[in-house]
């Protein structure tokens, strides 16, 4: 009869690794958010200690990519309770993913409300993942009647009000008209801070010194000073990265001795 540690160190069927390695190297990655090629140089700094071999990068990659297969096709509980996730990515060519993730409201009462913690990507499951070249809302509404067959109707979904993805919940709600639509509060947030900040002169001129701080920092010894980079996208999602910097600079006391003996 195998031990447990002897059934990890058995080499997987089919491939060239044991089960321990495969294991290790995807934990660092999952638990972790260490990087595949980051993995990679940890086997090889413990090489000399331990008898696991060095997996690839690659190798990694691809267990990882059959974790993700699994958890895409393996059958999902049919529940009552679902609360439904969607969004589009951001077009890349000419498709787009529409993702649906879902999360019982079971396990945010009885988990996530008294903790009063966000949700994590262990809270979430993966629901559906649909690559499409056309994201009209009837086809969104085709693919949201499809999933309830298969894993329940949910209680609530949550979305942005894309054109896209508003329509297509609207018309898989005139099948299920109990179903509530809640706009996601981020997306909401976003879009009221943009409507006070774009024209605000003060605003965009703070923008305007940010940017050219860390054009006049990067290359210097103060670059650790340099403020947050704000993404060309999205940018009004993560203001708060930005304004905090800037309490935090000026709550700084900063004096510090160059070698030329100037004062910055």
């Amino acid at each position: 009869m195998q031990t447990s540690g002897q059934a990890l160190n058995k080499v997987a069927k089919g491939h060239h690794y044991s089960v321990e390695t495969i294991q290790i190297s995807l934990e660092q990655v999952i638990k972790c958010g260490s990087s595949l090629r980051g993995v990679e140089k940890t086997f090889e700094l413990y090489a000399d200690f331990c008898n696991q071999g060095t997996p690839s990068f690659s190798s990694i990659r691809k267990w990882l990519g059959r974790i993700g297969l699994y958890e895409l096709n393996r059958e999902k509980e049919y529940r009552s309770d679902w609360i439904f996730i969607v969004d589009l990515t951001v077009e890349l060519g000419a498709e787009k993913a529409l993702v649906i993730l879902g999360v019982p409201q079971q396990l945010l009462e009885s988990e996530i409300f008294p903790l009063k913690r966000g949700l994590g990507h262990q809270d979430i499951e993966l629901l559906a993942l649909e690559i499409m070249y056309s994201t009209k809302g009837e086809y969104i509404s085709q693919k949201l009647s499809e999933l309830t067959s298969k894993v329940g109707r949910p209680l609530q979904i949550i979305a942005d009000r894309g054109s896209d993805i508003q329509k297509g919940i609207k018309l898989y709600q005139e099948n299920y008209p109990e179903v509530i639509y809640t706009y996601d509060v981020t997306h909401a947030m976003a879009l009221l801070l943009k409507h006070e900040l774009v024209a605000d002169e003060k605003y965009q001129s703070f923008i305007e010194q940010c940017t050219r701080c860390r054009q006049q920092l990067q290359q210097t010894e103060l670059s650790f000073l340099s403020p947050p980079s704000q993404r060309s996208q999205c940018r009004y999602f993560n203001i708060e990265r930005l304004i905090n910097w800037a309490i935090k600079l000026l709550d700084s006391p900063i004096d510090i001795q160059g070698r030329t003996g100037t004062k910055y």
